[in-house]
């Protein structure tokens, strides 16, 4: 993920924000807790990690960067090497939730203390963060790292937005929704106004566009017939019937498909699959980006969006940001890398025609 360590905050803006992220992390997590149960934790999932594991995590972030760090004050603390003192209110910490040591399957092995435990040690982290945050009040370099730590909550709450739709999850009112203000997109500018939209992404379905090995790359057909995937995830007509219209489940509940919001939980190979099908390609980086500063009627911000390396060999990416993204964070797009066949975040697309620029 990339963000800008400026910080235009003040101190007392950013305790603010401090105290709303952590309702919003505390009541995120107490939804997933219940829901999930001591004794029906799900097992090893790939793409997600253990909301208990992520709690710790988060209260480590936050010390190794704010009141474990020796160089906060002097303006020189963002510096990952420089040595940081143990954690003394939970000694074993960094064996637990250095994301440096700790590999993603590894979290769903830890021996965990237990949500009293990590849950104490949160809430005296983030006194010590407050208290510290006052000191650093005219200090930018120091506001800095503490937006850092901020912006990490609040990319955690969207991670868990993601864990509750894998799993069927009512998040209770952290679930905002893009039905609000879905966007009609069109294809025939040198770049879509807006992400594809299911009107014009279903199409490809049902013609068969899963099932066409055509339009798939060597590594997207073999995701593909790994999965049996024959449609996106979370689509699907739970009564039986040709007639049964399409719906969508979002947050354990079926719901009517609506076809003018952004296509969405689509990989990276189904976004190329599709603009293959519509003889289209994704956009570049720079493309979007361009677009995004000079075209008012450019729409982002409603789905996490797959782009193109703007080096030939380069990874895919995503840019922008979704609905489930704080609104502090979709001020200004931002980038991340992700594996070319994760299907289960609110990821989706736009496209360009192949002669564009």
């Amino acid at each position: 993920m990339t963000t800008s360590l400026d910080s235009p905050w003040t101190a007392a803006a950013l305790a603010a924000e401090f105290t709303a992220a952590r309702g919003r992390t505390l009541a995120l997590f107490e939804r997933l807790q219940r829901a999930i149960g001591p004794d029906t934790y799900p097992r090893y999932l790939p793409e997600l990690s253990p909301p208990l594991w992520d709690l710790g995590h988060l209260a480590w972030y936050e010390g190794f960067w704010i009141a474990r760090n020796p160089g906060l004050m002097a303006g020189d603390g963002d510096n990952a090497i420089t040595a940081r003192a143990p954690v003394a209110l939970l000694p074993k910490a960094d064996v637990w939730f250095d994301d440096r040591r700790v590999n993603h399957p590894a979290r769903w092995h830890q021996p965990l203390p237990g949500v009293a435990p990590i849950a104490d040690w949160a809430r005296r982290t983030r006194e010590q963060t407050l208290v510290l945050l006052q000191a650093a009040a005219r200090r930018e370099a120091a506001l800095a790292l503490f937006t850092r730590v901020l912006d990490a909550e609040d990319r955690l709450h969207e991670e868990w937005l993601a864990i509750a739709q894998t799993l069927g999850i009512d998040p209770g009112a952290a679930a905002d929704d893009p039905d609000e203000s879905p966007v009609a997109d069109t294809g025939a500018a040198a770049i879509d106004a807006a992400p594809v939209s299911w009107a014009r992404y279903l199409p490809f379905v049902d013609a068969g566009g899963y099932e066409q090995r055509e339009f798939w790359s060597d590594e997207g057909w073999d995701w593909r017939k790994r999965l049996g995937l024959v449609r996106p995830r979370h689509l699907g007509a739970p009564e039986a019937g040709d007639d049964t219209p399409l719906q969508r489940a979002r947050f354990g509940r079926w719901v009517p498909l609506d076809r003018a919001l952004p296509a969405m939980h689509l990989s990276w190979h189904e976004a190329q699959a599709w603009c293959r099908w519509a003889g289209r390609r994704l956009p570049r980086a720079a493309e979007w980006r361009g677009a995004q500063d000079g075209d008012d009627a450019f729409h982002w911000g409603q789905v996490w969006e797959w782009v193109a390396s703007d080096e030939p060999d380069g990874a895919p990416g995503l840019i922008g940001a979704s609905f489930a993204t704080a609104p502090r964070l979709r001020q200004q797009p931002a980038s991340m890398c992700r594996a070319a066949d994760r299907n289960d975040g609110f990821c989706g697309f736009r496209s360009c025609p192949l002669d564009a620029a």
